[in-house]
C-alpha cells in the first residue's frame, strides 16, 4: 500500500491527476483505457500542459493527448475532461484548505443535533436547512452530506468483507469504488476515511466498549458514581464497531428522560466527552497506521 506523498511536487500532482482519471466511470467501464505508467510519465514531463494548466489549456492539451489513445466522440470527450479537471482541482484545493478536510467529528455533531432537536429536524437534510447560514453555506452543507454518504458506504464495505486482512489487501479497490460512486469527495478524504474505519476495526479486535469507557473515566477524572447515569446507556457486551449506533441510542435515551434540566445538561456534557474520547482515539491510531493509498 504505497501512499502518495501529498506535497507540491510534480510527482504528487501527477499522482493526484491519475487518481482523478481512474475514478471516472468511463475508465471503470473500460470506455477509456490508459496505461498508468505511460500517462504518469507524460504528465510529469509536461507539467505546464497538464498539472499546472488552467481549465482552457488543460482541456485543449488533454483532448489532444486522449484523441491518440481513446475512441470517443468530441462532445463526450470534452465532458469527460471537464469532469476530470474539476476532480483534480478539488484534490489540489483539499490540500490547501485544512478547514475543508474530512473530520469524523461532524458525524457525531449531526447525530447530536438531530437528537436534541428531533421535533423540528426530522432528517439530516433538515439539520442543514436549519443551520446558521452565517456559519454554513449551501456548498458547505452539500459537501458534508457527500462526505457522510461516502463514509457510510466505505464502512459498509468493511462490514460486508468481515475480514480485516482482506480489506487491507483490497485497499485500492475499496477506495476506488467509493471514489467512483462519490465524485465530489476527494481521494485524499477517502484515504482518511479508510484509515479511520480501519483503525476502528483494529481496535475492535482488541478492546470492547467497556474498555473505552474505562479509559474515558480515567482521562476525564470521572468516578463510577459520577458516571452512574451514563454507563447503563452503553451495554458492556457492545463492540467498538457499534459505538456510533450505541451512542445514538444513548443520546436518544438521555433526551427522553424526564429529569431536571441541570442533570440533563451534565449528562449531555458527559456524552460529548465520551464521543470526543472515542474520536481522538480513532484519530490517534489512524495516524499511526501505514499509509493506505
Amino acid at each position: 500500500m504505497a501512499k502518495l506523498n501529498y506535497n507540491n511536487t510534480l510527482n504528487s500532482k501527477a499522482g493526484l491527476l491519475w487518481k482523478s482519471i481512474e475514478r471516472q466511470s468511463e475508465v471503470q467501464t473500460g470506455l477509456v483505457r490508459l496505461n498508468k505508467e505511460v500517462t504518469l510519465r507524460i504528465l510529469i514531463n509536461k507539467p505546464q500542459e497538464f498539472l499546472e494548466a488552467n481549465r482552457f489549456d488543460f482541456t485543449k492539451n488533454m483532448k489532444l493527448f486522449m484523441k491518440t489513445v481513446v475512441t470517443m466522440d468530441s462532445e463526450k470527450l470534452e465532458y469527460f475532461i471537464f469532469r476530470l479537471y474539476d476532480c483534480y482541482l478539488r484534490e489540489l484545493q483539499y490540500i490547501e484548505n485544512r478547514n475543508n478536510q474530512f473530520s469524523i467529528d461532524i458525524l457525531f455533531q449531526v447525530i447530536e443535533t438531530l437528537t436534541i432537536e428531533k421535533d423540528s429536524l426530522q432528517s439530516v437534510q433538515g439539520y442543514f436547512e436549519a443551520a446558521n447560514s452565517d456559519s454554513l453555506t449551501r456548498s458547505d452543507m452539500e459537501n458534508i452530506l457527500h462526505h457522510m454518504k461516502a463514509f457510510n458506504l466505505m464502512a459498509a464495505q468493511f462490514q460486508r468483507l468481515g475480514n480485516l486482512k482482506k480489506a487491507i489487501e483490497l485497499t485500492d479497490q475499496i477506495i476506488l469504488k467509493i471514489a467512483t460512486l462519490n465524485p465530489m469527495v476527494t481521494v485524499m478524504a477517502l484515504d482518511n476515511m479508510f484509515s479511520l474505519i480501519l483503525a476502528q476495526n483494529i481496535l475492535a479486535t482488541k478492546y470492547a466498549l467497556r474498555n473505552l469507557l474505562s479509559g474515558w473515566m480515567e482521562e476525564y477524572g470521572f468516578s463510577k458514581d459520577q458516571a452512574a447515569r451514563i454507563l447503563p446507556l452503553f451495554p458492556n457486551d457492545s463492540s467498538l464497531n457499534e459505538f456510533r449506533s450505541v451512542y445514538t441510542k444513548a443520546m436518544q435515551s438521555l433526551m427522553n428522560m424526564e429529569d431536571a434540566t441541570a442533570n440533563k445538561e451534565m449528562d449531555l456534557f458527559m456524552l460529548r466527552t465520551i464521543c470526543n474520547y472515542f474520536t481522538s482515539w480513532l484519530n490517534r491510531v489512524a495516524n499511526q497506521l501505514p499509509a493506505v493509498a
